[in-house]
């Protein structure tokens, strides 16, 4: 109940705003720029961006300044021998050096000279980047793919709801005829209730139809990431005779390339990111140097007077360089080394499932594609002859020379053709849509 309530609400608002016109070019662009999940694929491409700055800092100096306070409540207490002050050989005098309070800040400068894991660090900050890059690619055909499946429902949803309206006032007309010809005796009661229970079947489909196109509206929203409640209108139309013009020779001359697959390119890419994770663990194996330096003054006083700019302060300052050299780690980076290759040989393996996965697509939407151009050709020839014997029993009615019963089975069948020619059209756009993703060729027109 509660979702009826929301239905109809979502209906009130939308018919209570200026509905927007747009074309399948329109929505996947308002897709691409409004869809969460393309959003979240761009942000990610973005944050590897930021990854391989924060990687190249690493080999930019780096400063630090730090400053202390101390105050001694117990001056460290030093032993001196005891000849220095005339005491016996072998005899310490404790002394206390220094002053209750120090006061210190310094400036201490870094460098890195060599890492052997920096460099090829920042060649796989690259590669992630590339790779979150294809896989913001791969969203967006995702995107496109589901937007156009979701327009062109809504659209056959349409066309089948202005068939159904179409075949109404076709029928309500022929009531009111047969109504007029049984008040003057030219026609039964039965013939009358014969037509009215077709035209209540046909109201009681043309409402279904309504909601189905409704809910398309609202899936082809969804996908686009518009808000529900935004009343839109679709100024694109159906062109199965383009469609149709695809069936004699250029599918069954359709070549395969895995390699327009976003899918398999984000793969190759992973693979060399996986090889650069290799090499930076064997880099790992190299020393590092780094260049230190370090520069800062100190004060020490005995009272809290650090503030006297008649007492000295005293600088300190030293460069150097540090090596680390790496000896032994308990067979860590062995290991880490053994996983990356073996990670390297999992992504071969599922390079090849990939092109295997992806070459019976291709071939599956080819065919599933053929055949369902090959149904709506039929369907259109089905229609095209149904409403030919739909005519014929509707001038033989009028001429009075055929049955009430004869033209309601010319209509039923005509219905049937309708109703078969709208799903194998819908069927035939849908395959050319996954048709398109399957070779790589999926486009915003």
């Amino acid at each position: 109940m509660q979702n009826k309530w929301w239905l109809l609400w979502s209906f009130f608002i939308a018919f209570s705003q200026e509905p927007q016109a747009l074309t399948l070019r329109a929505c996947i662009q308002y897709a691409l720029e409004r869809s969460p999940t393309i959003q979240n694929s761009y942000l990610d491409y973005q944050i590897a961006r930021q990854k391989i700055a924060e990687v190249r800092a690493a080999g930019l100096p780096q400063l630090n300044g730090t400053g202390s306070l101390r105050y001694f409540v117990e001056i460290p207490t030093s032993l001196v021998p005891g000849e220095f002050f005339g005491a016996p050989r072998g005899t310490f005098i404790p002394v206390r050096f220094g002053v209750p309070y120090n006061l210190e800040f310094s400036v201490t400068g870094t460098q890195l000279l060599f890492d052997g894991t920096y460099l090829v660090g920042l060649q796989a900050a690259r590669a992630v980047k590339e790779l979150t890059y294809r896989a913001y690619r791969r969203s967006q055909t995702e995107t496109i793919a589901a937007v156009k499946k979701a327009y062109y429902s809504a659209l056959v949803s349409q066309e089948r709801l202005r068939l159904l309206s179409h075949n109404i006032q076709q029928l309500e007309i022929l009531v009111r005829q047969t109504q007029a010809l049984f008040e003057t005796g030219y026609a039964e009661r039965l013939d009358l209730q014969r037509l009215q229970v077709s035209l209540n079947n046909l109201e009681t489909e043309r409402n279904r139809a309504a909601e189905l196109t409704g809910l398309s509206y609202l899936t082809l929203k969804l996908q686009m990431g518009m808000p529900l409640e935004t009343p839109i209108v679709l100024i694109d139309t159906l062109a199965p005779s383009e469609l149709l013009t695809l069936l004699p020779d250029t599918l069954s001359a359709s070549t395969f390339d895995p390699t327009h697959r976003w899918e398999y390119k984000v793969l190759l890419q992973q693979r060399q990111a996986l090889e650069l994770n290799l090499r930076r663990y064997q880099a790992s194996y190299l020393p590092s140097l780094t260049f230190v330096g370090n520069l800062a003054t100190q004060a020490q006083r005995k009272s809290f007077d650090f503030f006297d700019t008649q007492k000295r302060w005293f600088p300190i300052a030293f460069i150097g360089a540090q090596i680390q050299v790496p000896l032994f780690d308990g067979l860590r980076r062995a290991s880490q080394v053994s996983q990356a290759r073996l990670e390297l040989q999992k992504n071969q393996n599922d390079l090849f499932q990939m092109r295997q996965v992806l070459t019976l697509e291709a071939e599956t939407a080819r065919r599933q594609l053929l055949n369902s151009l090959r149904s709506l050709e039929i369907s259109q020839r089905n229609l095209s002859l149904a409403q030919e014997v739909l005519q014929v029993a509707q001038r033989k009615q009028q001429l009075g020379v055929g049955s009430t019963l004869e033209l309601l089975q010319a209509q039923m069948s005509y219905e049937q053709a309708q109703t078969t020619y709208t799903s194998t059209l819908l069927e035939a756009y849908l395959a050319y849509i996954d048709w398109q993703k399957a070779i790589g060729t999926l486009s915003i027109e």
